[in-house]
């Protein structure tokens, strides 16, 4: 498959799918499926795109249009130590320290640029004490660090299969982990990866889990060993492959093996909180994948990731807070108070909310080192704009951006919420833009 793009001179550059250079490079998915990859000089607006690349003299300069993602390569990856997590009420998350509060606005101090000042109805939560989960497996690895290697290939940092074939990787996975891969295809997916798996072969008797992508859409299924039925289906998505853009999807799967829940997301999108419907939970290990390719179709993963999670406090703030006109706010024990976040305190003890509750005479000064999470009183009507780039990053977190330009150390974004945004490049992980052309011309 050829196609071309034009530099800002007119002239045609041929461009042959799925071409790759180091995988230390930036890669760039273009609108019909092909990639290119290099060095990013900069970005110019919704406009232009240029890009350093071994396969022309000159940088080539495309149109942002017809670009669908860019995944930037690992100069640096910044430590996700920040203690708290702001949740916007457009779904963006920003990792960073609350520095002020009152009834106006509030103050959040992150690793990417300045202190933020944000109106209050922009904000939606706030998560305090957040662990930072330790990665205990980021990949995938070359082809040795694998085991019963049937068919699969390493490109540039990618799993590769395009026939039928599986490949196992033994010990990996904490009893509570947080799984995260990127799938790519060809054309179409065909792919399962298996997981608290010990038994670590295609088929025979196994109690495990898979989750599956096919044309039909998706689903996470439990296999077992007891009883008459031999799975059992615990989420699905009916979201066909060709519904996602740069035939891509990140895929996010959390096991707490201690309270028999399970979450999937995908595109950072929960899909369901699930439990398992076996008394006796998976103790294994392991994890397979597996293409079931053929044809013209290709299976490519990568951006694999594994996890240790602090499952309880990720299941206190799942709760949330029922009532849009209050204020609300949960403890590390579970409790829930309904009313006023009046501001934030400095004290030789540390920071503390001032918390006003018709249930109480007097304000309630809660310390910040017990406070789970902080939810804010919803606006009627939030605002809104269009943010056509979400952007993620590095140490965490996410933002819809209505504009962004970019050169070699420094990003300028246009935040509906949050205006005018500097960030450090090395912040940038990925971008993708929606409404992108639907060919490269």
């Amino acid at each position: 498959m050829t196609s071309f793009f034009k530099t800002s001179g007119g002239a045609a550059f041929a461009l042959v799918a799925g071409v790759q250079t180091l995988c230390a490079d930036d890669k760039l998915e273009l609108s019909d499926g092909s990639i290119l990859s290099g060095r990013v000089l900069s970005i110019q607006g919704n406009d232009k795109v240029v890009l350093d690349s071994n396969l022309t003299n000159e940088p080539i300069q495309l149109r942002a249009q017809s670009l669908t993602s860019i995944t930037f390569r690992k100069d640096t990856k910044l430590p996700n130590n920040t203690p708290q997590l702001l949740h916007l009420v457009n779904g963006d998350v920003v990792p960073g320290t609350l520095q002020k509060l009152d009834g106006e606005e509030l103050g959040f101090l992150t690793g990417y640029s300045n202190e933020l000042v944000i109106p209050r109805e922009y904000v939606r939560s706030i998560d305090f004490g957040v662990t930072p989960q330790k990665l205990v497996y980021s990949g995938p690895k070359p082809l040795a660090e694998w085991s019963d290697n049937d068919d699969w290939e390493w490109e540039n940092g990618s799993l590769t299969c395009n026939t039928s074939g599986t490949i196992a990787a033994q010990n990996v996975l904490p009893r509570q982990f947080i799984l995260r891969f990127r799938l790519e295809w060809e054309n179409d997916p065909n792919f399962r990866i298996y997981f608290c798996d010990d038994f670590l072969k295609r088929t025979g008797n196994a109690d495990r889990y898979y989750f599956e992508v096919n044309s039909m859409g998706s689903q996470l299924k439990r296999q077992t060993t007891m009883g008459g039925r031999r799975w059992h289906t615990l989420a699905q998505s009916h979201q066909k492959p060709r519904e996602y853009p740069s035939r891509a999807i990140d895929v996010e799967l959390r096991v707490n093996r201690d309270s028999r829940q399970i979450y999937l997301y995908l595109n950072s999108e929960k899909i369901q909180r699930t439990p398992d419907p076996i008394d006796s939970f998976p103790t294994g290990t392991g994890i397979m994948l597996q293409s079931q390719a053929g044809g013209d179709l290709k299976n490519i993963v990568s951006e694999l990731e594994i996890y240790e999670w602090d499952a309880v406090t990720e299941l206190r703030r799942d709760e949330g807070h029922d009532d849009p006109e209050t204020d609300g706010l949960v403890d590390v024990e579970g409790q829930h108070l309904s009313g006023s976040a009046i501001q934030l305190q400095g004290g030789a003890q540390g920071d503390r909310i001032i918390f006003e509750s018709r249930f109480n005479k007097e304000p309630l000064e809660v310390q910040t080192s017990r406070v789970s999470s902080l939810y804010f009183r919803q606006s009627p009507q939030a605002p809104g704009g269009q943010a056509p780039v979400e952007i993620s990053l590095t140490g965490g977190g996410s933002l819809q951006c209505s504009s962004l330009e970019m050169n070699d150390s420094a990003i300028i974004a246009m935040h509906p919420l949050l205006g005018k945004l500097t960030l450090d490049r090395s912040t940038l992980k990925r971008l993708a833009i929606e409404g992108s052309e639907n060919n490269g011309s």
